[in-house]
């Protein structure tokens, strides 16, 4: 019987068939091992603020109009390089009605300059995979050559931009060249938590994320519980509905999502007569909320959530409000935009992410009042720090594969000591809250550290980096705990809690030189004017990081290693 080594060896050899083959990719793989790291951005708490978001995006937080600034500043003015930046941000609207074919051609040759100082990280193999038909060939000539005035290929090169212009594809091209640039100034995206709540448009944030690919979700207390309510636990239902009304959201649910909330309505202006709708409607959410708590705070004692509900006497469900819960739990369950959207949330998300030196969280590692581990009583066992993250992140993916009971998801939602909220919040009491200890702790470098190695992390640049707890910079508060070992990232991307901190968030930069933190400065207005940035360097690379250097390199190197392996089974004719 064959090994399963054996079926892998197989199956590869149906994909490399031939020696050749097999040699072209180690030799393409080698050289992709001695390509410098990839850019690297690190957001969280975006809550539903897509044009925020989608500014970040064409602008890649600053990045863009500092390689503009680098290229350009000697042949530029300071306001050529804004309008430069701003044609490249938003073509559509930017790009000229009317203007000389000069102008085109400038145009053009500069945009040709900047995506190839950018691409100059990658493979042209991978360039080329990500252009397909558009203009492949053309643009594979123009970013592949360092040319000089005076050389043949200039000309050539210009003949070939005159001849774009005159058959007026220059619109179209500089549109894909923009494309190309925006594609590769980033690598990777790191988004830790809470896409939803709060902001009126979090569908559109995952609908260009889902086009986007090449991003990876910590789980936030408001993802997760959406995330519950999908899969049907009822007092995640009636919580995220209630949000929905609290921040005049309800087009989200009815419109996009499809989900009704007619006879929530007629129900709730029923039993608040005296109330304007959206606080009526708010108002029987509560209602339904602390029965649906109760119930799971009986079911589960061992959780400790006795605490949420003050007031333990609420009257039991009626026959109206067991039927508006149906009703509500048929539609989520059901939704078929709602499904795409938690399927990418789903599948691109964990509870934690270990990414070369860095861990990755949206909330806490809960601690208890000495600085340990808290130790989790649930499921049947005793679980602390990463076994428990490991466990729990297991069991998210049991309940979204095979539709198990989601209880535990409003746990993860609102628990004292849930990883996710990390905060005592009573439900009748609004406005009380105490944070885990863990916030306390952080300061303390010693604690950082030993939070790291409980994760598998050592290196003098290991960091935990944590969304969640948005930073008070107004009042002095820095973003970096712990001597430096921690970095705070919800620095108020959304608009309601910018008079909090006193800035809109920040970015997280990670490339092959090191790690800088981005400040947004709060912007009024339309975005068709920059956004405003502070940056402040998190370390230094002592020596350039290379692929090879940091976990990709891992995984490639494993890739090569098996066609390795192949290769000597073919020559051997063992295959």
């Amino acid at each position: 019987m064959k090994t399963m080594e054996d079926k892998y060896m197989a199956l590869l050899n149906k994909e490399y068939p031939t020696d050749s083959i097999i040699i072209q990719e180690i030799i393409k793989l080698e050289s992709i091992l001695n390509l410098p790291k990839g850019t690297e951005h690190y957001i969280s708490d975006l809550h539903g603020e897509y044009d925020a978001f989608k500014h970040l995006m064409n602008n890649c937080s600053g990045v863009i109009k500092e390689k503009v600034i680098f290229l350009f500043q000697k042949e530029m003015s300071n306001q050529e390089i804004n309008d430069f930046c701003q044609l490249i941000y938003y073509p559509d609207l930017y790009l000229p009605k009317k203007e000389t074919n000069e102008w085109y051609c400038q145009c053009l040759l500069r945009l040709i300059r900047l995506a190839r100082y950018i691409t100059s990280k990658y493979t042209r193999t991978t360039i080329r995979n990500y252009l397909q038909q558009d203009y492949a060939d053309i643009i594979d000539e123009l970013i592949h050559a360092q040319l000089d005035e005076m050389d043949q290929k200039y000309i050539y090169h210009l003949k070939i931009i005159n001849m774009i212009i005159e058959l007026h594809q220059q619109d179209d091209f500089i549109k894909t060249i923009i494309k190309l640039i925006k594609h590769f100034a980033v690598d990777k995206l790191h988004i830790l938590g809470d896409l939803y709540d709060r902001g009126k448009n979090p569908h559109k944030i995952i609908n260009d994320l889902i086009e986007y690919k090449r991003v990876d979700i910590q789980w936030g207390n408001h993802d997760i519980l959406w995330m519950g309510a999908y899969l049907g636990q009822e007092a995640c239902i009636v919580t995220v509905v209630k949000n929905c009304v609290h921040y005049q959201n309800l087009a989200l649910l009815e419109r996009y999502y499809g989900i009704p909330l007619r006879n929530l309505m007629l129900e709730a202006t029923k039993c608040y007569p005296q109330k304007e709708t959206n606080k009526a409607m708010e108002l029987y959410c509560l209602e339904l909320i602390k029965q649906c708590e109760l119930k799971l705070i009986k079911q589960y004692p061992h959780w400790h959530m006795e605490y949420r509900i003050q007031n333990q006497n609420p009257a039991h469900l009626s026959p109206s409000q067991i039927a508006i819960i149906k009703e509500l739990k048929h539609s989520f369950t059901r939704s078929m935009p709602l499904k795409k959207h938690m399927d990418f949330i789903f599948q691109k998300g964990s509870l934690y992410l270990k990414t070369n030196h860095n861990l990755l969280l949206h909330g806490c590692i809960p601690l208890d009042e000495n600085g340990q581990l808290y130790q989790y009583h649930h499921f049947d066992q005793i679980l602390k720090g990463k076994a428990y993250f490991d466990y729990v992140d297991h069991y998210i993916n049991e309940c979204y594969q095979k539709k198990q009971q989601p209880d535990y998801f409003w746990y993860l939602w609102c628990g004292q000591y849930s990883p996710l909220c990390g905060r005592k919040i009573i439900l009748d009491q609004p406005g009380i809250e105490l944070k885990n200890s863990y916030y306390h702790y952080i300061e303390d470098e010693k604690i950082c550290l030993t939070l790291l190695r409980e994760f598998g992390l050592y290196g003098s640049d290991c960091h935990i980096i944590n969304g969640h707890t948005p930073i008070r910079v107004k009042d002095g508060e820095s973003p970096l705990k712990g001597n430096g070992r921690l970095i705070m990232i919800d620095g108020g991307f959304c608009k309601q809690n910018q008079k909090k901190t006193g800035v809109a968030g920040y970015t997280l930069i990670s490339n092959s030189h090191g790690m800088r933190l981005k400040t947004h400065h709060v912007h009024v207005g339309s975005y068709r004017h920059d956004v405003e940035y502070d940056s402040m360097i998190i370390y230094t690379a002592k020596n350039q990081e290379y692929i090879k250097d940091k976990k990709r390199g891992l995984e490639i190197i494993e890739q090569m290693n098996d066609l390795k392996k192949l290769l000597e089974l073919k020559r051997q004719n063992e295959i």
